[in-house]
C-alpha cells in the first residue's frame, strides 16, 4: 500500500518520505518528538513533508545519518542551514560530513553503541555491513513500542538480527531481485558491490531475514531501498506473500507488508502488540 494512511492515537508513526537509489529519508513521531533518520532528498522536500504530515518543525529533535552515501546525505547541508538541527551520527560518519560539507563538530552529536533519548524516545543504533565508514541501522522505543530501521546491509548477522527481535514495524530493505541483477544493466564490478556482504540486501535475504525473527502479533513492515533497475514491486509482493503463507502453514505469527516508494509517503502508526 502506497502514500498516506491515516493515524489516530498510536504510540509512534513511522513516515517513509523517501526510499530508494535516489533519496532515502523517514521520519519518526512520538506524541511530543520526531526524528528525521537520513536526509538524502532535498531541504524543500523534507519541510514539505513535515508540513503535509503535520509535524511542527519544532517537535523535530534531529537528525540521524545512518551513513555517508550521497542518498542518505544530499539534503544535510540545507537542513543544518534552515532549521539548525544537531546531526546525529556515529564519529567517523560526523568526519567525512564534516570533510564532505565545511561543516563544524558544533553541528554534531555523537552516537556511541549505547541507546540515546531523543525527546520522549529512545534510539539504539546498532552497526551493519555496508561500504560505509561505520554504517548503522536503528532502534526506537516508544515505552513498549519499537520500530527498526535496516537497509544498506549486505549481510544480517546474529547480532543485528538480536536488535529486530520483538519489533512491532520494521523498515527492511529489499534492494534487488538476483536474477535481475545478474542480467541488469550494471557492470561487473557494481554487480559484485550490490552482492557482497558489504552491499545490499536482496529480496530473498530479506525474506529469509523476516522468517528468522520473533514477530509480535499484528507485526508491520514496510519493505524499502528497492532499486529501480534490478528490482520490481511486484517481485517483492509475491515473495511476501509466499512468506505468509508459510507463516500460516507453520502456524506462526505473519504480519502486514507495505512498501517505501522514490515519491509517495508510507506512514504507519504503531502501537505495541505485547
Amino acid at each position: 500500500m502506497l502514500g498516506t494512511m491515516t493515524i489516530e492515537n498510536k504510540e509512534l508513526e513511522v513516515h517513509v518520505v523517501a526510499s530508494g537509489s535516489k533519496g532515502n529519508c523517514t521520519i519518526i513521531r512520538s506524541s511530543h518528538s520526531a526524528v528525521i533518520v537520513d536526509a538524502g532528498i532535498s531541504c524543500r522536500r523534507i519541510t514539505n513533508a513535515l508540513q503535509d504530515l503535520e509535524i511542527p518543525k519544532h517537535m523535530v529533535e534531529g537528525i540521524v545519518i545512518t551513513h555517508e552515501h550521497s542518498d542518505h546525505i544530499a539534503g544535510v547541508p540545507q537542513m543544518i542551514k534552515q532549521m539548525g538541527l544537531p546531526i546525529i551520527t556515529r564519529p567517523n560518519t560526523a568526519r567525512r560530513l564534516m570533510d564532505k560539507f565545511g561543516v563544524s563538530a558544533e553541528c554534531f552529536q555523537t552516537l556511541g553503541t549505547n541507546e540515546v533519548t531523543i525527546g520522549d524516545m529512545v534510539l539504539q543504533p546498532f552497526s551493519t555491513s555496508h561500504d560505509a565508514v561505520d554504517p548503522i541501522g536503528i532502534t526506537c522505543y516508544k515505552g513498549q513500542t519499537k520500530a527498526a530501521l535496516l537497509t544498506d546491509t549486505g549481510m544480517v548477522s546474529k547480532e543485528m538480527l538480536e536488535h529486530l527481535h520483538d519489533t512491532d514495524l520494521l523498515v527492511l530493505e529489499a534492494n534487488y531481485d538476483e536474477h535481475m541483477l545478474l542480467y541488469g544493466p550494471y557492470s561487473p564490478d557494481l554487480k559484485r558491490r550490490v552482492k557482497s556482504h558489504a552491499g545490499h540486501l536482496c529480496n530473498m535475504t530479506a525474506m529469509k531475514v523476516l522468517s528468522a525473527l520473533r514477530r509480535p502479533k499484528n507485526m508491520e513492515v514496510i519493505f524499502a531501498h528497492r532499486s529501480e533497475q534490478n528490482n520490481s514491486l511486484h517481485l517483492v509482493e509475491q515473495l511476501s506473500e509466499r512468506l505468509l503463507k508459510w507463516c500460516k502453514t507453520q502456524g506462526q505469527m505473519g504480519f502486514t507488508a507495505y512498501h517505501g516508494d522514490p515519491k509517495e509517503y508510507t506512514s504507519i502508526g504503531i502501537s505495541s502488540h505485547t
